[in-house]
């Protein structure tokens, strides 16, 4: 698969190169990390609003990383379009450049389509809960299992797939981004670890926006688990996950919290 349009290859690498030599204070920054990420809006070849990502991924297991597709903005790329073909709202990718190269300070670039100002998705959630939007609350939580559905049913496994890599869009539809750190694994039901870290991060993020509400925290992962049907294996490790970050909120913040049963079949909430 193409990086980009080779019609329009001067104009992303030089949109790219931009970014990467700017001042960050001069930009329309989203996230910057050190020397290693940066993520800022700007103006595309046709005067589209752009999302240009940069990675700092010198050496020679950079380059082959890079031209092999396993690095952060190859795998991104790769996920981007399946996803984006299979249906699922995602930033449209436009260009994958592997080969930034002098005088650049980044190595690599991922450019996608503006989704405009999104919302933090875990403030949403706790807006829908707070003012009692059963219809918002449902439509919310609906769209984050069909999300997950869908990555898995193609053979994304991600163990980073939590509610903070989620945006709430203008319209008011959750959108999952951040896409680097997935995995693509065929046949995705011997992949017990990886399937079961990724179905036990989210749950996990969903307890830290809704706790201490055990009925909606139950809720969620039995509809997690009816519309996905995960191995046994699968929802152990995937408990064994929840129980970890929850251990590590306690001793990081003092807040202590179980979930017994977490894969009840109870119908006793606001979600059933």
């Amino acid at each position: 698969m193409k990086g980009y349009d080779q019609k329009n290859r001067r104009d992303w690498m030089e949109i790219a190169q931009r970014i990467s030599l700017a001042d960050p204070s001069a930009l329309d920054l989203i996230r910057q990390r050190g020397s290693d990420v940066r993520i800022a809006r700007a103006i595309g070849p046709s005067g589209e609003r752009v999302v240009v990502k940069l990675w700092n991924r010198p050496g020679l297991r950079g380059l082959i990383r890079r031209w092999s597709r396993t690095n952060p903005g190859g795998r991104e790329w790769n996920a981007l379009h399946r996803l984006s073909a299979a249906g699922l709202e995602v930033p449209t990718p436009l260009a994958y450049l592997p080969d930034l190269g002098p005088p650049s300070v980044h190595t690599e670039a991922l450019i996608t389509a503006d989704l405009g100002r999104c919302g933090d998705a875990v403030e949403e959630l706790k807006g829908l809960i707070r003012d009692g939007n059963r219809t918002r609350e449902q439509f919310f939580v609906e769209t984050l299992i069909e999300v997950t559905r869908t990555m898995i049913s193609l053979g994304y496994l991600d163990t980073d797939h939590r509610l903070p890599n989620f945006v709430v869009t203008p319209a008011g539809k959750p959108v999952r981004l951040d896409f680097e750190l997935n995995l693509w694994r065929p046949w995705h039901r011997l992949w017990t670890q990886d399937y079961g870290l990724m179905l036990g991060t989210l749950i996990g993020s969903y307890v830290f926006a809704v706790q201490p509400d055990l009925n909606r925290i139950r809720a969620f992962a039995r509809a997690l688990r009816l519309r996905i049907d995960p191995p046994l294996p699968v929802m152990r490790v995937a408990e064994a996950r929840v129980d970890e970050m929850l251990r590590r909120q306690q001793a990081e913040i003092g807040l202590a919290i179980q979930v017994p049963q977490l894969w009840s079949d109870q119908e006793n909430s606001p979600l059933s």
